[in-house]
């Protein structure tokens, strides 16, 4: 088991520098001023200059990425079900991901961004849970029907 979360951090590293970087660049791209804005104003101010923030904000999208590859194991645990599986995966991928934006500057840090942050994140965990929930119905299905196994 070990080895499988270590192989889920180290695939979700890379893919959450990944995805963090291309939203970065899409962000800039639709800023319209040809600029590339690789930090928040609030993140390269409290580290003074631009290379300890994008250093930083690396690292996070880093964390972020094994945060949510690596809590996949929570599905695997047979004695929890699919609700409680589900909501404990929630709540330790959305705490970690409002730390880091917190942080790097993503939000306002104000009563009504944090709750529409918590908003935001609550609407695209329900369609990627909701997307994962009938594609893996689909596959069972395909695996059953294989089988001979009717429902």
């Amino acid at each position: 088991m070990l080895k499988s979360i270590l192989k889920r951090a180290l695939f979700g590293f890379i893919s959450g520098v990944f995805i963090g970087q291309t939203i970065l660049i899409i962000r800039s791209f639709f800023a319209g001023d040809g600029n590339f804005y690789p930090v928040s104003s609030c993140l390269r101010a409290y580290t003074n200059t631009t290379i300890a923030a994008v250093i930083i904000q690396y690292f996070l999208f880093g964390i972020i990425g094994v945060t949510f590859a690596s809590s996949t194991i929570i599905f695997e645990i047979d004695k929890l079900n699919l609700i409680e599986q589900t909501s404990l995966h929630f709540f330790i991928t959305s705490i970690v991901s409002f730390i880091a934006g917190f942080f790097c500057g993503w939000f306002p840090h104000t009563f009504v961004s944090i709750l529409l942050w918590f908003g935001i994140f609550i609407f695209i965990y329900a369609i990627m849970w909701i997307s994962l929930l009938l594609y893996y119905k689909k596959k069972v299905k395909e695996i059953n029907e294989c089988l001979g196994i009717k429902e």
